[in-house]
């Protein structure tokens, strides 16, 4: 009687501890990434239609600032390439974010395309695309010329003052229409650690605005002497303004 006690006893601990047993749960191998692109003035969130001055003396508001984006990749440590996204309108009245999800490990830098690469920008029909495309006629949003056959890489539409008076009415026009394929720029930002191993992950694009006009390296863009061009028209302001924009960019992480 004492034996079979002790073998129902034993048994029950067995069957109790075997409940209690959870199955190992599987390790993701994945994490996500956000990329958000944002436009900065001496450092400072840029704010549309409010008013800047520039280094050269000149206050100054933007109404309009776009540009295309092309495939988004992020290089991991071992030299691979994974693309996150193919085309991206980015437009700075809004937020503008991608969001994907990538095998861990780490990554060390981040690429993109500024405009639309020569293969989909010349003799294009924007209504091959569906509308969700940025590519599309209600996606590209103005930023097709049809008489050019092509896409505007990026647009700064405002008003200026090149008079520098506070309180001035700014009634000087500024319309900076670059692209053409001459105009296609492409971005390779500095390395940089960005460990998905430990979860998800947040990376920031900054545009200094600020330094389009006046650039720590390249030529400055005075709007007191230029201030419109649709590429074509003043092929050396689109050529400046491009040069600029891809020297104004950073990556925070």
């Amino acid at each position: 009687m004492k034996r079979a006690f002790l073998f129902v006893a034993a048994l029950s601990v067995i069957l109790w501890s075997c409940k209690d047993v959870e199955p190992e749960q599987p390790v993701a191998s994945t994490a996500e990434v956000k990329v958000s692109f944002h436009a900065l003035w001496d450092d400072q969130p840029f704010v549309m239609q409010q008013v800047y001055m520039d280094d050269f003396g000149n206050r100054l508001r933007a109404d309009k600032l776009m540009n295309y984006i092309a495939f988004v990749t992020l290089v991991a440590e071992d030299g691979s390439e994974t693309q996150l996204k193919d085309f991206m309108l980015v437009d700075f009245s809004e937020n503008n974010e991608i969001t994907a999800t990538l095998p861990k490990g780490k990554y060390t830098q981040m690429k993109f395309g500024i405009g639309v690469p020569r293969d989909y920008n010349k003799d294009q029909d924007p209504a091959q695309y569906p509308s969700s495309s940025p590519l599309s006629v209600a996606g590209s949003q103005g930023m097709f010329w049809v008489w050019n056959t092509g896409y505007i890489f990026a647009k700064f539409e405002g008003k200026c003052d090149t008079t520098g008076t506070e309180g001035t009415e700014l009634l000087t026009p500024i319309a900076i229409h670059a692209g053409d394929d001459i105009s296609y720029r492409e971005f390779a930002s500095a390395p940089f650690v960005l460990d998905l191993n430990t979860g998800a992950k947040a990376v920031n694009i900054n545009l200094h605005i600020d330094q389009i006009f006046s650039p720590v390296n390249g030529n400055d863009v005075d709007l007191a002497q230029d201030a419109i061009t649709h590429t074509s028209t003043n092929a050396q302001l689109a050529a400046d303004f491009m040069d600029n924009y891809l020297a104004a960019l950073t990556v925070d992480l």
